[in-house]
């Protein structure tokens, strides 16, 4: 099988490490992500627009918590 080498920042290589279990590759961790992602497909439009942007919203501001707290692990 072919491969291709791709560059990703640090804070994204240490939350793939973290998401790493111990048999897996980074291959392994990005294709079960991958995977993950598509099984949400089927949710698509159960929400209405205004459902929508509460639950985006919410989302965003747990994914801004995350990155603060991945950032003051990165510099502690």
């Amino acid at each position: 099988m072919a491969s291709k080498t791709i560059m990703i920042q640090e804070g994204t290589y240490l939350k793939l490490l973290q998401l790493k279990k111990d048999n897996e590759s980074f291959n392994d961790v990005i294709s079960r992500l991958i995977y993950q992602a598509q099984e949400l497909e089927p949710f698509y439009g159960m929400f209405d627009e205004n459902q929508g942007k509460i639950i985006e919203e919410a989302i965003n501001e747990a994914r801004k918590a995350n990155d603060l707290i991945d950032n003051q692990r990165e510099n502690y």
